[in-house]
């Protein structure tokens, strides 16, 4: 049973984690959309920063929630 539960807690960190670099990823991509000149109109860039912001805090939130998954299955251990 408790292998059960750190191989369930293992999948979500791994979820999680993959989450976070895919979120972090995207908001770089963004990011750099907004350092080229003609890439993004002046009215739009408030927009895309604020998106870039909210993928941010995603990004940090599941990379959270990653680690607390691993410190459960260390203190199982």
């Amino acid at each position: 049973m408790l292998d059960e539960q750190k191989q369930h807690w293992l999948g979500k960190a791994r979820d999680y984690k993959a989450y976070s670099l895919v979120l972090f990823a995207l908001s770089a991509f963004l990011y750099i959309g907004t350092l080229i000149p003609s890439a993004i109109d002046e009215a739009k860039r408030p927009l895309v920063l604020g998106a870039v912001f909210i993928l941010m805090l995603a990004s940090i939130f599941f990379s959270h929630r990653s680690n607390v998954y691993v410190r459960k299955i260390e203190e199982e251990a």
